[in-house]
């Protein structure tokens, strides 16, 4: 291989999306190693105190039920299916890498919060506004899984062929999807403010990662061929 063709590989590898992915994954390694210094590892809670005051002043059974639907987005048994579906759709209009790299993300995604749980230890707060949370509480995993697959979708949107206005739009709405669902965790009291804040870096981190790993194996394919 000539070392015209080596620098334009590298060239390629240094383009604004990977400049961006790279500033989101530094910034976000920082972000998520304050939260878990200053409020995991010091327990300095008085911002999630004054968060989840705020949340239980809008207390109401009928909150209660919206808040427990939307955080139904935010388990398996929505993301599961969904990502099936995906990747099934992705398979059958031949993109095969997008749709193995989708359930990839998924699955390290899940490993990677229930791995951190046991690491931190986090121990959830008191008293839950509902009797379905068990385990440790950061970071959440209900709120991560919803990032990672927002996350997910809007790549994809991203490189899909609709106009640039839907595209924005999708985003949006994606981005409003897995903000509920973090949100959701807070008003049910069964995770601190905090934890859903983790968790959002934490998918940061690992979405910006896997791009940068994606982006790095494709020019290498070029490279090779």
């Amino acid at each position: 291989m000539s070392s015209n063709k080596k620098t334009s590989v590298w060239l390629r590898l240094f383009s604004i999306e990977s400049a961006v992915a790279t500033g989101l994954l530094l910034l976000s390694a920082l972000f998520f190693s304050m939260i878990v210094n200053v409020f995991v590892v010091e327990k300095r809670d008085l911002l999630d105190h004054q968060i989840s005051d705020f949340f239980s002043r809008y207390w109401s059974e009928t909150h209660t039920r919206i808040a427990l639907f939307v955080t139904f987005f935010g388990t398996g048994g929505f993301l599961i299916p969904a990502y099936l579906i995906v990747g099934i759709f992705l398979w059958i209009r031949k993109k095969k890498k997008y749709a193995i790299s989708a359930v990839v993300i998924a699955l390290v995604s899940l490993l990677l919060g229930l791995f951190l749980k046991e690491i931190f230890r986090r121990d959830r707060p008191l008293p839950p506004n509902f009797d379905g949370a068990g385990g440790y509480s950061f970071p959440s995993g209900h709120a991560l899984g919803g990032f990672t697959f927002s996350g997910v979708m809007i790549y994809l949107v991203w490189k899909s062929g609709l106009s640039k206005t839907l595209k924005w739009i999708y985003t949006l709405l994606l981005s409003v999807f897995a903000l509920l669902i973090a949100m959701s965790r807070i008003y049910l009291h069964v995770h601190f403010a905090t934890d859903t804040i983790g968790s959002f870096f934490l998918a940061l981190i690992w979405l910006s990662l896997s791009f940068l790993c994606f982006q790095f194996i494709q020019e290498k394919k070029q490279y090779n061929g």
